[in-house]
């Protein structure tokens, strides 16, 4: 999902994101989860933020690693990221 999510796929956002969102204010004991969570379902947008604090968050809690890919294509270079379990 979070490949999917670096990549601009296109990803499940009320049946896979808010409920990681909800885990996450819920890990970190924040206050008013129920209302933050309210708020990002009724303006997605507002839940588009938080997304690489998001990743980050459970990048360390899974152990889950960055790979940085640099690809010359007809003289550009394309920043990639894949993230892989180790």
């Amino acid at each position: 999902m979070f490949n999917g999510i670096i990549r601009g796929d296109p990803v499940p956002f009320k049946e896979k994101v808010i409920p990681m969102i909800s885990d996450y204010l819920t890990e970190i004991n924040y206050e008013n989860r129920e209302k933050i969570i309210s708020l990002i379902e009724q303006n997605p947008s507002v839940g588009q933020n938080p997304l690489e604090e998001l990743i980050e968050y459970y990048c360390r809690k899974f152990n889950i690693f960055r790979l940085f890919n640099f690809i010359d294509q007809r003289g550009q270079k394309i920043f990639k990221i894949i993230l892989y379990y180790e």
